[in-house]
């Protein structure tokens, strides 16, 4: 009977309840789009990152540094890729990998030069499907260059380039390669350094047979500490580094952590408005009812059943909130995550968005609960107030009111 009868009060004028649904509502709308894009944005990025070139999990010798000029071979690969296999990655490559001079008729470029596995490594890295021209690399040595590299340097598929690197014992090498094919990914900078070729033909180049300098994991999604913790009870911690991509890439870890942080000030700004707005309104239907809560007082009514009524008012109100809120924040993010945001004016050259940059919503079950959850709890919390000085009303005084 209490719902029944607070749901007709929040319905007595119709105006301001509708005025007040249609705020929270918004406030509603707003925190689901923005927590959607957010996990769209997070996701983009941690894929941006594993998928191109780190892996969920990489593994090296001690003592190596990704700008070491010279080899640091990684001890023991058949042990790294056993336990690879025993700890069940479900994608693993083995690399050569070592910074190099790219020679092009009279034009140089520094480059990273990494020495493939063409069989392993497209599980791994997503670059075997953005061939623009040519081939991936195999065992006849032809090399994959960068499509906005070979364009400045004026050279193409079939053309020659020399490279020049340290062999294993430190000593400088230069030799000409054939271009095999070129690639384009969505990140321009990594475009202009990342140079691929089969494995082989390079160690062959540096006079290093089957050594190798690092080993990449890759799994599902959020796996990446058991994956590591299973490789590091395996792995000899006095020969092996084992980090997951958090640790090779701590910039992006933190860059969504902090996105969580500000996303945190952003509910609770929201929020605030939201809960002022609905105390107003609430402020004002007893305000209005002061004769009327002092008749149910003076038949005997409870102060506790009037408090409850009117938070069950102040709830209904939360309740409506959220189903227009819902209904047109889902309608939102269905068009968000088919089409998205273009952004690519702004992240053309940004490293966390090298798959895409078309930023899509990724809208959850959990989050559609928490934000539903936190909307109808703010909206009766926010009736506590007006429900407070409601029962403590002298009988004679709310009488007594016009």
């Amino acid at each position: 009977m209490l719902i029944r009868v607070a749901a007709r009060n929040a319905l007595r004028n119709g105006r301001r309840t509708a005025y007040t649904v249609l705020a929270v509502a918004f406030g509603l709308l707003c925190l689901i789009v923005f927590q959607a894009l957010k996990v769209g944005l997070h996701a983009e990025m941690v894929r941006s990152t594993v998928e191109l070139d780190a892996g969920l999990v990489q593994i090296h010798g001690v003592g190596y540094e990704p700008n070491l000029a010279s080899l640091k071979p990684l001890p023991e690969p058949e042990k790294v890729v056993k336990g690879l296999i025993n700890a069940g990655a479900t994608g693993w490559a083995l690399r050569t990998r070592v910074p190099a001079l790219l020679l092009a008729k009279e034009k140089s470029s520094t480059v990273l030069l990494t020495g493939i596995d063409p069989e392993r490594e497209p599980s791994v890295t997503f670059v075997s499907a953005r061939i623009t021209k040519g081939a991936y690399p195999d065992r006849s040595g032809g090399v994959l260059l960068p499509e906005n590299l070979a364009q400045p340097l004026g050279v193409g598929v079939g053309d020659e380039v020399s490279l020049m690197a340290q062999d294993a014992s430190g000593r400088a090498v230069v030799r000409k390669f054939r271009i095999g094919g070129l690639y384009r990914t969505a990140l321009q900078s990594f475009d202009r350094t990342h140079l691929f070729i089969e494995g082989g033909a390079l160690r062959e180049f540096l006079r290093a047979e089957n050594v190798y300098t690092e080993a990449v994991a890759v799994n599902e999604p959020g796996d990446e500490a058991t994956l590591a913790a299973q490789l590091r009870a395996s792995l000899d911690p006095a020969k092996f580094q084992v980090r997951t991509w958090k640790e090779a890439a701590p910039d992006v870890d933190q860059l969504i952590r902090l996105n969580d942080s500000t996303m945190g000030l952003l509910i609770a700004i929201v929020f605030a408005i939201v809960a002022m707005g609905i105390v107003n309104t609430m402020s004002m239907a007893v305000f209005e009812r002061f004769r009327e809560v002092g008749v149910m007082l003076a038949l005997g009514a409870r102060p506790r059943t009037v408090f409850t009524l009117i938070v069950l008012e102040s709830t209904a109100i939360g309740v409506l909130s959220a189903a227009l809120g819902t209904l047109l924040g889902v309608a939102a993010c269905g068009y968000l995550a088919k089409y998205g945001v273009d952004l690519t004016s702004l992240t053309s050259s940004n490293e966390y968005f090298a798959t895409s940059h078309i930023l899509k919503a990724r809208l959850t079950l959990p989050d559609l609960a928490w934000e539903n959850g936190l909307t109808i709890l703010t909206a009766s919390l926010a009736g506590v107030l007006p429900a407070a000085k409601a029962v403590r009303l002298e009988v004679v005084e709310a009488l007594g009111h016009v």
